[in-house]
């Protein structure tokens, strides 16, 4: 662990005057830590099996060249989970059989691009109403063509995940953060 000091000033007509002063703790978090830890720790159906699936890195350039194709700077949530591992592959088990391929938990770079830029065309050529430019998304739900993204604003991701149900063509605040989404989500306490 690292601790920092950090001293918070107040500026008055006349003088700087110290505040307040405390201690903040600074950590590295490991996604792949984080995402296991939820699998471990959630109820299983009895004979299914689960397991989350990492992959390399994406590269540094990868990620950019994404964010340039989108028009957006991703939150640092999403990138450090990409300089971690490209997609996270949800993975099931029945009855003690073979590993198979569930549902993409998290998408890769390229397909975070992939499908940004089919929304995105879908939108300019009429096929759905919303502007699609607003949001970035990064997963979905695998069912009703529910997706995951991030808003965008001022062509920056803010951090809190969103959830766009096509059907309707509602879109909703899921959750504030990355890390809260993946633990609700894989914990069950998130649903759409």
């Amino acid at each position: 662990m690292v601790f920092r000091d950090i001293t918070f000033l107040a500026a008055g007509p006349q003088v700087n005057a110290v505040v307040s002063r405390q201690r903040h703790r600074t950590t590295h978090m490991s996604w792949r830590e984080l995402i296991t830890g939820v699998y471990e720790g959630r109820q299983q159906l009895p004979g299914i099996a689960g397991r989350p699936e990492f992959y390399p890195s994406a590269s540094a350039q990868a990620i950019a060249d994404a964010e340039a194709d989108l028009n957006a700077t991703l939150p640092a949530s999403l990138r450090s989970l990409l300089l971690e591992t490209n997609g996270v592959m949800d993975m099931m088990a029945i009855d003690g059989g073979d590993w198979f391929e569930s549902i993409w938990l998290l998408w890769k770079i390229e397909e975070v691009g992939e499908q940004n830029r089919f929304y995105r065309g879908a939108s300019a050529d009429g096929t759905y109403e919303r502007d699609f430019t607003n949001l970035v998304f990064f997963g979905g739900a695998g069912t009703d063509g529910i997706l995951f993204g991030f808003p965008v604003e001022d062509r920056v991701c803010a951090p809190r995940v969103m959830v766009w149900h096509p059907i309707m063509d509602e879109l909703d605040e899921l959750s504030p953060s990355l890390e809260d989404f993946l633990r609700g989500w894989l914990s069950s306490t998130i649903s759409v």
